[in-house]
């Protein structure tokens, strides 16, 4: 396997924190098959170990190994709660996800678990997805937007998707048709990504702002969800609104936190989630 050797990161934080869905643990490390390949990675003290079926996949860029850290730990150290939520996730990056793998996930996450949504996505990935072999294995990807775009919602049902199907083929098609375009998207701004993204049927605040976070790196987004409110009304009552809008707790957080306000919601949620508070 190749390897480089990495600091202040950690590969298990990073991808069990919750804020990805095409990472999948296999023995020492993990595989993701939503790459246009399989790439297989593992992590030995500082030092990553990989290989992959095509050499062009970008590990560094999609476990977000190319964010100035430093400087976006130093710039969140505004209060007591969020230091001791960083110094509790030290080695948390926020990934990049490709984008169609990335709306379909948290699309299926609305009103969902994690194991839930693990369960979803992985059976859209063994009935619909490219078939890629590695390392003896049989890996499924999440099927391109084309491939959705062809069905009926009800092709979707018996995947226990239930209503969510028809977000997906309906979000599907948007894109297909150039409606959406993610190359457009990565061009513009916080605010425009998260307008157009909410133009897809079933596309809400969270699902949009999860998008534009963990796969299109606007490091600016903050996705608002249970556990997150509940941060701003034990911690934050001061300064964000936890019985306002969707959009005016969204302002307030990206006002307070900054220019890497998405680093502070992964922070604020891995805390809370994994300690159940």
């Amino acid at each position: 396997m190749k390897r480089f050797t990495v600091k202040k990161f950690s590969l298990q934080k990073t991808l069990e924190c919750g804020q990805s869905f095409c990472w999948t643990r296999e023995g020492e490390g993990y595989i993701n098959a939503d790459v246009g390949g399989v790439i297989y990675v593992e992590q030995r003290e500082d030092r990553l170990y990989y290989e992959s079926t095509h050499n062009n996949i970008d590990l560094c860029h999609l476990l977000g190994l190319n964010d100035p850290i430093k400087e976006i730990q130093q710039q969140l150290r505004k209060d007591q709660f969020i230091d001791k939520c960083i110094n509790f996730g030290d080695g948390l990056r926020v990934v990049r996800d490709p984008f169609f793998p990335c709306l379909v996930s948290f699309l299926c996450s609305i009103r969902k678990n994690i194991p839930a949504i693990e369960k979803m996505t992985r059976r859209i990935r063994d009935t619909y997805g490219p078939k890629y072999r590695f390392r003896g294995e049989t890996y499924h990807g999440m099927p391109i937007a084309e491939t959705l775009a062809r069905l009926d919602e009800e092709d979707l049902r018996p995947l226990g998707l239930g209503w969510r199907s028809e977000f997906i083929v309906r979000a599907a098609r948007t894109i297909v048709s150039g409606e959406v375009d993610e190359k457009r998207l990565r061009e513009m701004d916080y605010e425009n990504v998260h307008a157009i993204l909410k133009k897809m049927h079933g596309v809400g605040n969270k699902v949009a702002d999860c998008v534009a976070l963990y796969s299109l790196g606007h490091l600016d987004a903050f996705p608002i969800d249970v556990w997150i409110n509940r941060v701003f009304e034990k911690h934050y009552q001061s300064s964000i609104p936890h019985n306002g809008s969707y959009q005016a707790k969204s302002r307030a957080a990206r006002e307070y936190f900054g220019r890497y306000a998405g680093y502070a919601q992964i922070y604020l949620f891995y805390f809370i989630r994994t300690n159940r508070i």
